[in-house]
């Protein structure tokens, strides 16, 4: 009697305490998940909203192609490694100028208008490596290069145009500081002068 109370008492605690730790344990398992999901989904938003992060993982997809595929994929890669070099070395030129207070005028205006002009070259250039038929891509690469080489011209005439302005800027500020130190230099002499005349007085 005594046995099967014994053994009736420990089913009914099993078939209490089990359910409940199920759902104890079901209930961290689904919390875990949906903290991972959301740290996921925040680290994706995160890399689609960071201009640095996608242009990063950019480079090293475009370094990818580069190494593999036919040759004219390559050719294609490069091309595209070689316009957003351009635009990236455009962009630092104009924030460095304008980090330092020089004078661009219109520059910035005409680099927006130049990064444009590079994007739609970089997008006909992906949709070029990603054609299927090699003998295609190889009919277009001497083409797109031009326009590459064209673009990256005017890149570097932007950024040559914005070093010149730095060094005109330069230029002055040397000028000032040099009349600056004339001045002073000037106005020592005097002092120099009347401390000497009231010493022999």
């Amino acid at each position: 009697m005594r046995e099967m109370s014994v053994d009736a008492s420990a089913a009914d605690f099993v078939s209490e305490v089990v359910p409940q730790l199920l759902l104890i344990g079901g209930t961290l398992v689904l919390a875990l998940w949906l903290a991972f999901a959301l740290a996921c989904w925040l680290v994706v938003r995160r890399i689609r909203r960071s201009r640095k992060i996608r242009q990063s993982m950019r480079k090293g997809q475009l370094m990818m192609r580069v190494a593999t595929g036919d040759p004219s994929r390559r050719q294609l890669a490069r091309l595209r490694m070689q316009l957003q070099r351009s635009t990236e070395a455009t962009e630092r030129s104009l924030a460095a100028a304008s980090g330092q207070g020089r004078p661009v005028g219109e520059l910035p205006a005409v680099a927006l208008n130049l990064s444009r002009a590079e994007q739609a070259l970089d997008a006909q250039l992906h949709l070029a490596e990603r054609e299927p038929d090699p003998q295609l891509r190889r009919i277009l690469v001497p083409g797109m290069q031009k326009e590459v080489e064209q673009l990256c011209g005017l890149g570097s005439q932007l950024r040559q145009s914005v070093l010149e302005t730095g060094h005109t800027v330069s230029a002055a500020r040397l000028e000032q500081v040099g009349r600056h130190l004339a001045m002073e230099l000037d106005a020592l002499q005097t002092w120099n002068q009347s401390y000497k005349s009231r010493q022999r007085h």
